[in-house]
């Protein structure tokens, strides 16, 4: 007795189609990969030194000003600001490093005569400025009657916002030798003290 043998059945198994389906949407997906990539080109990172930082389109420019009665003549790079080239490069420590974000204005010093945030302003926008930090109001070892008036009142305590106190005072006493309470008070609104000397602050300006 011989085996009927079963006749083939035409068309598409299952196996099949679903192998086809897979196949085909690898294969567009792939096309679509493809057409994308070409219609957007990628972006080069921008250009690193060895030690990670990013080099700006100007690389450097020279630049002069005047800090605390010298003319100081460097060069600096476009994205720096004024209070790490204060800091980092003419070396004067005085201005602190603290929020750098504009919130605290312990980095304070005065542009020609008014006070600014040294750490919100560009270096390479202060050319040609007369620019005065913490260390320019001491004169031949003395200090001024307005750090001698900070320590007289203990005005301060970890020292961290002292400096922007000081300057801002300093630039209202310049325009105002008897200047009220309010207005001290006004005066020195931008700076934070983080161990609460305000009321000291305040005394020791008006008595300068």
């Amino acid at each position: 007795m011989t085996e009927e043998k079963k006749p083939e059945k035409k068309g598409v198994s299952r196996r099949g189609f679903i192998q086809g389906a897979v196949a085909g949407l690898v294969v567009g997906a792939a096309a679509t990969y493809g057409a994308t990539t070409m219609m957007q080109p990628t972006t080069p990172a921008p250009p690193t030194t060895p030690t990670g930082e990013v080099v700006g389109p100007a690389e450097a420019k020279t630049i002069t000003m005047t800090i605390n009665g010298v003319t100081v003549m460097n060069s600096v790079k476009a994205r720096w600001t004024l209070q790490k080239y204060i800091r980092d490069v003419v070396g004067l420590r005085g201005t602190p490093e603290a929020c750098d974000n504009g919130a605290c204005g312990n980095c304070t010093i005065l542009k020609d005569g008014i006070p600014v945030l040294s750490c919100s302003m560009l270096a390479i926008d202060c050319a040609g400025a007369d620019i005065t930090t913490i260390e320019g109001l001491a004169s031949g070892g003395t200090l001024s009657s307005i750090q001698q008036s900070f320590i007289k009142n203990t005005a301060f305590q970890c020292g961290g916002c002292t400096p922007g106190f000081i300057l801002c005072g300093k630039a209202l006493k310049d325009k105002k030798s008897s200047p009220s309470e309010d207005e001290v008070r006004e005066a020195v609104s931008g700076v934070l003290c983080r161990c609460g000397t305000y009321e000291r602050v305040v005394k020791a300006i008006m008595e300068a």
